[in-house]
């Protein structure tokens, strides 16, 4: 993956994403680094271990392209954002601009590996879509029989209620024409709903039109959910997602 000014080397290891970029990060060049920061956790490996040693930083503002990233992805896919810089230059410089308060900077990457805990269970499955009036029943089926196999029978209507919006959200303001993807995953009592396409351009909440007395689409979504979001995904298009709160949770308050 890269962009104009910075490139970036990727390996996996232990379940995690080392990621190195090279090249300069400046005002033009922020947003895609953070954005491609985002598109790495989206995949959901284990955490995110960034190498910045080889990242020529001129200024200390641009260092929050990180802090903005790790923000990003704390609701959702919730992976770990992990820095590594050798020189303790570099180190110093994320120390005084206060970046380690979001993000833990390590001296190696075996130091970050060594940080990890254990993450909690997660339970996942998929389905391609393609892009047909029957796509929106296809989802439906799909969340029905999941609720039912993983015991969370009380969110069925609503995790169908979001499915349906962000299938019918993709089908009206997508430009593509490929398949899309709808994920159900479970996690620390929550539930997400994603649909995933190959348009890049974000999700954003539309204001209906004068006279309108309803709003439907994302504004369904946001009402019934406890949150939502748009993230890009590797290598071009997005994930529009929403987190439901199970019966347990909401019981127990954890």
């Amino acid at each position: 993956m890269g962009n104009a000014g910075i490139n970036w080397t990727r390996t996996d290891f232990e379940n995690c994403s080392i990621v190195r970029p090279r090249g300069e990060l400046t005002e033009v060049t922020y947003r895609r680094l953070r954005d491609d920061l985002v598109k790495y956790a989206v995949d959901q490996p284990r955490a995110v271990i960034v190498a910045v040693d080889d990242l020529a930083i001129p200024a200390d503002p641009l260092l929050t392209a990180f802090t903005s990233a790790s923000m990003r992805i704390d609701t959702w896919p919730t992976v770990p954002l992990l820095l590594v810089a050798q020189s303790e230059p570099q180190r110093h410089r994320f120390r005084s601009s206060c970046v380690d308060r979001f993000l833990p900077v390590f001296t190696t990457v075996a130091a970050a590996l060594d940080s990890l805990v254990e993450q909690p269970s997660r339970r996942r499955t998929s389905l391609s879509l393609a892009r047909n009036p029957a796509c929106g029943r296809r989802a439906r089926r799909l969340v029905t029989e999941t609720c039912e196999r993983w015991s969370i029978p009380e969110l069925r209507g609503d995790a169908c209620l979001v499915a349906t919006e962000l299938v019918e959200n993709s089908l009206i303001h997508a430009n593509s024409h490929d398949d899309m993807e709808i994920r159900l995953e479970l996690r620390r009592n929550l539930l997400t709903v994603g649909v995933s396409d190959s348009d890049p351009r974000e999700a954003v909440l539309r204001e209906p039109g004068p006279g309108a007395d309803f709003s439907g689409g994302l504004h369904v979504v946001a009402e019934i959910t406890r949150a939502w979001g748009c993230a890009p995904r590797w290598p071009q298009g997005k994930v529009v997602w929403a987190t439901l709160r199970t019966k347990e949770l909401r019981g127990g308050g954890r």
